[in-house]
């Protein structure tokens, strides 16, 4: 596997469309084109939310996580507002993760709110696509296995609209953004993102029922839980702005820059925010399925959602390629080793037999 001289993404990925000086086209094209609109323009939307009562102004989705940890505290402690805020939780929840959340929100005074699906329908969904991925594995049947993992957009915006607070915050950054996923880099046009429509989703997802049976089961026996997953796949999605007209959502990260390094060393020093010393990269680290979601992208395309986010930081100078290059080497070898106990945790031990983690046995160059 070749890589790009610049970040790490490989040759060997559809799009990559490497020049003669061997640097990519998401290195060419500055992918993702990240420029906030910046805090004068937050503030304004902000301030016409501001209620003059005493009532909540806003609501911010916390995972306990770093980045909607400095969404909130900064919400709170920068712009003056009234919040409240909600995490969501599943089997997968990280323990410290909803501890530094409850931890923060006791901090700053902001009543919390904890939100979760019934009867392990998390769980239970997760269980049932990462099977049928085993058994025909692809794109599709690998970003079900989060499908409920969107509920959170609807639990959020369900208690904004029930307690009558009229804006959402979310703090998913471009920086996050993978190449190889729905979200698609369309050239150098003002809106460089594309994301795949519903009637095109609908269509993958019919294909890959015909393709595996495993699936099509899945569809019928959490068809519920997937539906709407589906439906409310991204917060500012055309079905989540017209089910909930009064709630206006927010993008945090739109506005104020994602700075891995200023927003840790905020929380840390503000909130006492922390994480455990076996935690390489925090990025998604306040969820235990993402040890799932890495192994599949691994196994598919010899990379995974890290290869693309240390790329991403590489570009926008948070990290020298060097030291990206050294701690996904780690993280490789980390992931490896703890599917088995991530498969204990579900109960599904017997699955490792089933699994080839000779896929991380990559040497990153």
């Amino acid at each position: 596997m070749n890589r790009c001289s610049i970040c790490l993404m490989p040759d060997s990925l559809p799009g990559s469309n490497f020049n003669s000086s061997n640097e990519c086209h998401w290195c060419q094209t500055k992918y993702p084109n990240y420029a906030p609109k910046g805090e004068d323009e937050l503030r304004v939307l902000l301030e016409a939310s501001r209620n003059r009562s005493n009532s909540p102004d806003c609501m911010v989705g916390l995972s306990g996580g770093k980045d909607s940890t400095y969404a909130l505290y900064r919400i709170v402690k920068h712009y003056g507002m009234k919040a409240e805020a909600f995490t969501y939780v599943h089997e997968g929840t990280a323990g410290f993760s909803l501890k530094n959340a409850k931890h923060t929100c006791k901090i700053l005074g902001v009543k919390h709110h904890i939100v979760e699906l019934p009867n392990q329908a998390h769980l239970k969904s997760f269980i049932s696509y990462f099977q049928a991925w085993l058994k025909h594995p692809t794109t599709v049947s690998a970003g079900m296995v989060c499908v409920a993992c969107k509920h959170l957009h609807l639990l959020g915006l369900d208690l904004a609209e029930c307690r009558a607070i009229p804006m959402i915050i979310w703090s998913t950054s471009p920086l996050e953004y993978s190449p190889f996923l729905a979200i698609k880099h369309i050239g150098n046009q003002k809106n460089q993102f594309k994301r795949e429509g519903t009637l095109k989703g609908l269509t993958r997802l019919v294909e890959e029922m015909i393709m595996s049976p495993q699936f099509a089961l899945g569809i019928f026996q959490h068809f519920k839980t997937s539906l709407k997953g589906c439906l409310a796949v991204f917060p500012t999605c055309k079905y989540l702005t017209t089910k909930y007209p009064t709630v206006k959502p927010i993008m945090f990260y739109d506005y104020e820059y994602w700075n891995p390094i200023t927003i840790r060393k905020t929380i840390e020093d503000n909130l006492g925010w922390t994480v455990p010393s076996d935690v390489l990269e925090d990025w998604h680290s306040d969820c235990d399925f993402n040890v799932f979601k890495e192994y599949m992208f691994q196994r598919m395309l010899g990379i995974s959602y890290t290869d693309a986010h240390l790329s991403n930081q590489i570009r926008y100078g948070y990290v020298t390629r060097e030291e990206a290059r050294v701690k996904l080497s780690i993280s490789k070898k980390q992931f490896a080793s703890a599917l088995p106990e991530a498969l204990e945790r579900i109960g599904k031990k017997d699955l490792i037999n089933k699994m080839d983690l000779t896929c991380y046995e990559v040497d990153i160059k």
